[in-house]
């Protein structure tokens, strides 16, 4: 397989082409690639949030992790309708740029500290009816989103590429036990994302 980029246009509309072997020939595919402005668009028209955010996360661990900068630089476009899904998930949107920019040393866009993403009503997930777990989400959600009063916890951004890549490094290494192959991947994503 042979990528190809075209990135002449805003990087909303980043495509990337493909030249696939099917049986001998090279087929020529094409794949507009998520941004997160991509993503917030497509949520605010209706699409489920975790599947234009799971595109997006895709996108960024994926097969556009070499061009991360071009996936967050555009910023959100405010929607139309003003409601408060629309409020939460551009504020969520703003926050996950900005944490995963932090977590991998990419350059994070000015856009994404617009007062426009703080919140003024906490979002908790439905789980948090209780003291206790409100609590426990205060101490363990990463920064980005406290600071906008989303309390969503510190798994958002789990990435299976990448523990898979730490397993593959562990057996490198000479780790050959299961547990310790484990334990070794699970300590680099919490050096990474937190515990």
């Amino acid at each position: 397989m042979l990528l190809l980029t075209n990135t002449a246009r805003n990087t909303d509309d980043i495509d990337i082409f493909w030249l696939e072997e099917e049986g001998g020939t090279m087929i020529p595919t094409m794949k507009t690639v998520q941004t997160i402005a991509r993503a917030y668009q497509q949520i605010c028209n209706g699409e489920e949030p975790w599947i234009a955010l799971g595109n997006f996360r895709n996108a960024w661990y994926g097969y556009a992790k070499h061009d991360r900068l071009a996936l967050v630089s555009d910023r959100i476009t405010e929607s139309e309708l003003n409601t408060e899904h629309t409020r939460r998930w551009g504020a969520f949107c703003a926050a996950s740029v900005e944490f995963l920019c932090h977590c991998y040393n990419v350059p994070c866009p000015e856009w994404v500290h617009h007062p426009r993403y703080i919140l003024t009503t906490p979002w908790w997930p439905e789980h948090a009816y209780n003291l206790s777990t409100r609590i426990e989400l205060m101490q363990i959600t990463p920064t980005p989103f406290l600071q906008r009063h989303i309390f969503c916890g510190n798994r958002l951004y789990q990435n299976k590429y990448e523990m898979s890549a730490w397993a593959q490094e562990a057996r490198a290494k000479g780790i050959t036990n299961p547990g310790e192959i484990f334990r070794y991947a699970r300590q680099k994503e919490i050096s990474i994302h937190g515990g």
